[in-house]
């Protein structure tokens, strides 16, 4: 399986419960919200994904599955923008 991380291209600011972040190859700026952005900051400090899944379901008070289910949606996003790459 191959390991997600984050572009290191991009320039990255946390500003309350969002994050900013700014692709200067494309001039492009991304903000996530509160969900998506603790999704990032998860995966940025190398959280395992199982463990993501459960802090997220207990975050969010939401089943286990809804939460794989909501991690991957985010995740699959943040590939199609290239905010995370696959090694």
């Amino acid at each position: 399986m191959k390991r997600k991380s984050i572009n290191k291209q991009l320039i990255i600011q946390k500003l309350g419960n969002k994050t900013v972040i700014f692709d200067s190859k494309k001039s492009v700026l991304f903000t996530l919200n509160e969900t998506a952005s603790y999704v990032f900051q998860k995966i940025r400090s190398k959280t395992p994904q199982k463990k993501l899944m459960s802090l997220f379901a207990k975050k969010y008070a939401i089943t286990e599955k809804q939460a794989d289910k909501d991690i991957e949606t985010c995740i699959a996003d943040m590939k199609k923008k290239k905010i995370l790459v696959l090694q």
